[in-house]
C-alpha cells in the first residue's frame, strides 16, 4: 500500500493543487464579480405576483382613489444632522461614533450632498459637491466592507446618481442569537437620477426622474471605530403592481391571511393605529394579543418590520414567521436579501 501511495503520490499532489487553484480562482470571480449600486447589494423586488395565488380587488381597498399609490413621496427628508461641510477636513478622517442611527444618518448626509452625473443626463453644471463627499462615505464602512468594495468601485456604483435623500429610519427586528455587536435598521431612500448619454440623446432633452428605494442596513460595533456599516441591501420599488396583483402589500390583508388562515394564531384583527409612516395592527386570538409593525413605503405597499406579543401587559417583540415563509418580513432572516 505504501509503495502504491509512493507511486501515485506526486500525480496525487498535482491533481489536489489544480483543485485548490481552480476553487480560488471562483472565489476571486464571485468577489469581483459582485454588482454594487449605490455602495449597496441591490435585491429583487420582495415578491413575485405570479408566486401568489388570490388577489385583492380594487374595488375592496377603501384609499384606492387616494394618492397612497402611483405618486411621488409627499414625505419630508429626514433630519440627518450631519452635513457634508460638518465632516469636511483636510485629512478626510471621519469621528467615531458612539450611536448608530447617528452613523447612519451621517452616510445619508454625506451622500444628499454627492452627485456622480458624469455621462448621464440631468442638472446644468455642478450638483452638490460632486464626488468630494464620497470618501467620507466610504470610510464609515466597517473594514471588511470596503475590502470588497474599494474606494474607486464605490464611487463608480453611483454612477447616474445626481442626489440622494434619507426619508425612513426605523430599527429592524434581529434574531435572538444576533452578537450584541451587530444592530440592524430599515431605511427607504429617494434617488434623483437620468438616462446615460447616448450618441443618439445626447443633445436631445431628456427628464431627470425620481427612483425609491428600501433596504436593510447592518450596523457593527467594532470598538475602537466605534460603529460602523457592516453592509447595505437595497430593494428597488416598483409603483405598478399594487394594488392590482396579490394581497401580500396590505398590512391588514398580510396579518389576516399569514396569521389568520395559515397560522390560525388570530381570530380577528382590533384596530389599526398610524404614526408618522409606521403602521400597527393590532390582532387577538385565543385571548392573546398581537402586534404587527409596518412601514408604509412611498409606493404604497406596507412591509412587515416586526412582530410582537404582549405578555404581563409589556410588548415583546418575536418572530412568528416559518422559515418558509420568512420572505413576508423585511429582516435578516428574508431569503431575498441573502
Amino acid at each position: 500500500m505504501h509503495e502504491v501511495f509512493k507511486k501515485y503520490r506526486k500525480p496525487l499532489m498535482i491533481l489536489s493543487l489544480a483543485f485548490a487553484f481552480v476553487i480560488g480562482l471562483l472565489v476571486i470571480y464571485n468577489h469581483t464579480n459582485t454588482v454594487y449600486i449605490m455602495g449597496a447589494l441591490v435585491h429583487p423586488f420582495m415578491h413575485d405576483a405570479e408566486e401568489f395565488e388570490g388577489t385583492l380587488a380594487v374595488a375592496e381597498i377603501a384609499d384606492i382613489s387616494s394618492e397612497r399609490f402611483h405618486r411621488p413621496s409627499c414625505q419630508p427628508a429626514l433630519n440627518t444632522k450631519y452635513s457634508f461641510l460638518d465632516l469636511q477636513n483636510t485629512h478626510e478622517t471621519v469621528p467615531t461614533f458612539k450611536n448608530p442611527e447617528d452613523l447612519i444618518k451621517a452616510y445619508y448626509g454625506l451622500l444628499r450632498e454627492a452627485s456622480n452625473m458624469d455621462g448621464y443626463h440631468g442638472g446644468c453644471g455642478t450638483i452638490g459637491f460632486h464626488k468630494s463627499p464620497y470618501p467620507y462615505a466610504w470610510k464609515l464602512l466597517a473594514e471588511d466592507y470596503r475590502k470588497e468594495l474599494p474606494l474607486q468601485k464605490f464611487i463608480e456604483s453611483f454612477n447616474g446618481t445626481g442626489h440622494t435623500t434619507l426619508l425612513k429610519l426605523h430599527p429592524a427586528w434581529a434574531p435572538p442569537d444576533t452578537p450584541e455587536s451587530l444592530q440592524y435598521y430599515m431605511v427607504e431612500i429617494e434617488v434623483i437620477t437620468g438616462p446615460k448619454i447616448t450618441s443618439e440623446t445626447k443633445n436631445q432633452p431628456q427628464p431627470s426622474y425620481f427612483a425609491y428605494y428600501y433596504g436593510l442596513i447592518t450596523v457593527e460595533d467594532t470598538g475602537r471605530e466605534g460603529w460602523k456599516i457592516k453592509r447595505v441591501d437595497y430593494v428597488p420599488e416598483d409603483f405598478l403592481c399594487a394594488p392590482y396583483h396579490s394581497w401580500y402589500w396590505d398590512a391588514s390583508a398580510l396579518v389576516e391571511i399569514v396569521y389568520g388562515n395559515w397560522y390560525g394564531i388570530i381570530d380577528k384583527i382590533d384596530s389599526i393605529d398610524k404614526n408618522d409612516s409606521i403602521y400597527m395592527v393590532y390582532a387577538v386570538g385565543n385571548s392573546q394579543f398581537y402586534r404587527f409593525d409596518f412601514v408604509r413605503l412611498t409606493n404604497g405597499e406596507d412591509l412587515l418590520i416586526r412582530e410582537n406579543i404582549k405578555f404581563a401587559g409589556v410588548w415583546k417583540e418575536t418572530n412568528l414567521l416559518k422559515e418558509q415563509d420568512q420572505i413576508y418580513k423585511f429582516s435578516v432572516l428574508n431569503p431575498r436579501l441573502q
